[in-house]
């Protein structure tokens, strides 16, 4: 439904949504193969510390805590209630919540308006919001915070801790985001599943974002926009970089996005890039570029200018590069035309055959000492705006070392704000590479195109600042 703007009660509230003291699941189960029964287990799997209360009124205990009858039964303060029951028992429960003083009230529940039951879930949310109990789905998969121990819902692990908050409509997309967190650290600071977005609405997480110490970038999937003013609204607020996937696109793509979360798409694309880009939001549009560009907004500072220094020791992924930086809108300029001085000092870091041009070839024999060199100059340039480096797995590379000098340099030249982006191109030592630079801060990328995409995106954020 419909918001004129986020809610003060609702964004204070929002808190207890993914860091509650105490959390009841009704619709607990006995059994492993129902969702009552993974959101208790993958709390006490991922440490949660707050009281846990199973609501069944079958059963006396689940997973070692004594069962109640009802949400009623509860005589401790409850801050989230969970809801994983029939559609039609949902009324209820939330008549329940209201009465014991629930904070939030979270339905993973489906069979609302995605299947044609409107009336029902406007009925569900307006009595919500008559009593100030904040809802957030129904159709959801879940929420949690890897800072907070907290996962709630039948969602198998945490993201790594990272600067990104993931704000999405599509739970199974959510839970590809969280899978990405964990093999290729990802980091993100909380995720959310908004489901069919029949209360809490984006512009209510994007105000809370603002104000989490651990979000650095929002990243938010959009199948519909019920309410775009208050969208654009929060995101004017926001002093921190938004990435925005909108899907259905295509004339079926809408059809699928009501049958998915109901969402209604009356207006067209250009509608949307339109609502995206008052709002100061970056607009991706396909998943991989979502992620890489989020990435990169929440680990580096905003690229200020357009002199890009790119350092690699293979040939083909400067070509790469060069070729879609200028696809891109912003191509790379000659180091002579950066800079009078930086060619010849880079020079000191590469064999004679090497290129001083831009891409930075120091060719396929570079070493260690070479790269951090050739590095550290780039930094040091005044008139440098941003680093590229590029590492491929020659036989006399030293891919790890490349990547420990790369955070060697990058911390001692963080203050001067300049972003630092890396491509490693190859096999499991590039992996390992790029692992390593991510969890120091570093943006790492396989392929050339990828990086590109990143760097864009933070000069596209440096001018909108």
């Amino acid at each position: 439904m419909k918001v004129e703007k986020a809610r003060p009660y609702v964004v204070k509230n929002l808190r207890y949504a993914l860091n509650p003291s105490s959390i009841a699941i009704v619709g607990a189960s006995r059994y492993p193969t129902k969702v009552g029964n993974k959101v208790i287990y993958e709390l006490v799997k991922w440490g949660y510390r707050g009281k846990i209360y199973p609501v069944n009124p079958r059963a006396d205990k689940i997973l070692g805590f004594p069962c109640y009858k009802t949400l009623r039964e509860i005589k401790d303060p409850v801050d989230l209630v969970f809801v994983a029951v029939p559609a039609h028992l949902v009324s209820s429960i939330v008549q329940d919540a209201v009465s014991i003083k629930a904070k939030m009230i979270v339905i993973a529940t489906s069979a609302f308006k995605e299947i044609g039951r409107g009336e029902l879930q406007n009925e569900i949310t307006e009595y919500c919001r008559k009593n100030k109990l904040p809802l957030i789905g129904p159709n959801l998969v879940g929420m949690g915070s890897p800072y907070e121990h907290f996962n709630c819902g039948f969602i198998p692990y945490l993201p790594v801790e990272g600067p990104v908050a993931m704000i999405s409509q599509s739970g199974a997309n959510l839970l590809a985001a969280l899978g990405t967190s964990q093999e290729s650290h990802y980091g993100m600071s909380f995720f959310v599943g908004l489901g069919n977005k029949a209360d809490v609405d984006f512009c209510e997480f994007i105000e809370y974002a603002n104000e989490d110490p651990h979000t650095k970038c929002l990243a938010i999937y959009i199948e519909g926009l019920d309410s775009p003013e208050a969208f654009i609204d929060s995101c004017q607020k926001v002093d921190k970089p938004i990435v925005v996937i909108k899907v259905g696109r295509s004339k079926i793509g809408v059809k699928a996005a009501f049958a998915h979360t109901a969402s209604e798409n009356p207006n067209g694309d250009e509608y949307y890039d339109m609502v995206i880009e008052k709002a100061g939001a970056i607009r991706a549009t396909t998943w991989q570029e979502f992620l890489d560009i989020s990435l990169a907004l929440g680990l580096q500072p905003p690229l200020k200018g357009d002199n890009i220094v790119m350092v690699t020791n293979g040939g083909g992924a400067g070509l790469l590069s060069c070729d879609h930086f200028e696809r891109l809108g912003l191509p790379l300029r000659e180091l002579k035309q950066i800079s009078p001085m930086l060619e010849q000092r880079i020079r000191a870091y590469m064999p004679m055959f090497g290129s001083p041009l831009n891409p930075v070839d120091i060719s396929g024999t570079a070493s260690v000492i070479q790269y951090k060199g050739a590095f550290q100059q780039a930094f040091r340039d005044p008139n440098v705006h941003g680093v590229l480096g590029a590492i491929c797995p020659t036989a006399v590379t030293d891919v790890m070392g490349t990547a420990k000098a790369a955070v060697e340099v990058y911390e001692s030249c963080k203050e001067l704000g300049k972003p630092f982006l890396m491509i490693c191109q190859g096999g499991a030592e590039c992996r390992d590479a790029i692992l390593y630079l991510r969890d120091h801060q570093i943006p790492a990328y396989p392929t050339a195109e990828q990086a590109v995409n990143a760097m864009v995106a933070l000069y596209r954020y440096g001018m909108k600042k």
